[in-house]
């Protein structure tokens, strides 16, 4: 018992003692059931379809696509040539950071700025953040991206579960 009350507003309950301890673990529960089966069940199609060998994440940088039923890409070429520049320059020996900052400096449109270019001229509204300065690591994800290869490959990285670390209190002792 650290000399803590757990009050929760929306529940209309207030946990006073630590006898309440049982009721509050079980509130905990039930409430965490629908998060959870909510999460297994949108694994469970994000599977389903990589299996299938359907397209479930962001178009590379360079293409649009035209088709989402079939999976029909088409080269946007003026982003296209930006990433035929990045592999050159790597290839010249261009760090990350030097390419990044050579595209800012020839004001070269960012990704997400083509990206909310293209769904304004469609009519769209873009909520996203943009930024006119190229980044390490959109230069990184471009290079690393295995569909500028030819191949489709998903479910490359996974996400650990985030869990709290317990920390337990205990009463200062006088």
């Amino acid at each position: 018992d650290a000399g803590m009350r757990i009050i929760s507003i929306g529940d209309n309950i207030d946990y006073p003692t630590y006898d309440d301890w049982t009721a509050i673990q079980f509130r905990f529960l039930i409430n965490e059931m629908p998060v959870t089966d909510t999460s297994k069940k949108v694994k469970s199609v994000i599977k389903r379809r990589q299996e299938e060998g359907r397209w479930i994440c962001a178009v590379p940088y360079g293409y649009v696509m035209t088709n989402h039923k079939t999976m029909q890409f088409e080269v946007d070429e003026p982003a296209a040539e930006v990433v035929r520049e990045i592999f050159e320059l790597y290839k010249n020996g261009w760090g990350y950071k030097k390419i990044a900052n050579h595209l800012t400096d020839k004001k070269i449109p960012t990704p997400r700025m083509c990206e909310k270019m293209r769904k304004e001229a469609q009519g769209e509204e873009y909520k996203k953040e943009v930024k006119s300065t190229w980044s390490i690591i959109t230069v990184s994800e471009i290079l690393q991206n295995d569909f500028y290869i030819g191949t489709l490959r998903q479910g490359k990285y996974k996400r650990k579960k985030l869990t709290a670390e317990r920390k337990r209190f205990m009463k200062p002792t006088i």
